[in-house]
């Protein structure tokens, strides 16, 4: 996604997306192979229990699903609020170009001191020095 909003042009991000992709999908095979079951239960009471996918009504079969990633994928869920932190990302792709700043002409002066200035035609702006 970093690619994208950079470059402004998603061809050049298309080698990213796809080992992001097969990333993904090689994740999925593992749990498939190995905690199946396990998914499809947590999956199940995530879907039926709330309106919204509440975790907080599917504790117990996120602790079972856990254990199992843990034990045959090595894989241990991260700390709360572990992808709401900023990282920085590693590549060898060259930084998009800085985009520089836009330079506004200075605003008009404004009248000169001496420019008559008529009285307002409905009193003063002011509404208590009528």
């Amino acid at each position: 996604m970093l690619c994208r909003q950079e470059l402004k042009d998603p061809r050049a991000c298309i080698a990213e997306g796809k080992a992001v992709t097969n990333c993904a999908l090689e994740f999925f095979r593992k749990v498939k192979k190995s905690c199946a079951q396990e998914f499809t239960q947590y999956a199940n009471c995530l879907d039926k229990s709330s309106g919204d996918l509440r975790f907080e009504y599917c504790r117990k079969t996120q602790g079972v699903y856990d254990k199992c990633v843990l034990e045959n994928l090595h894989i241990e869920r991260p700390d709360y609020g572990y992808f709401t932190r900023a990282k920085v990302h590693a590549t060898d792709r060259p930084a998009p170009p800085k985009k520089e700043k836009t330079v506004y002409p200075d605003a008009t002066p404004g009248l000169p001191e001496d420019y008559p200035r008529p009285d307002a035609k409905y009193g003063s702006r002011f509404h208590w020095l009528n």
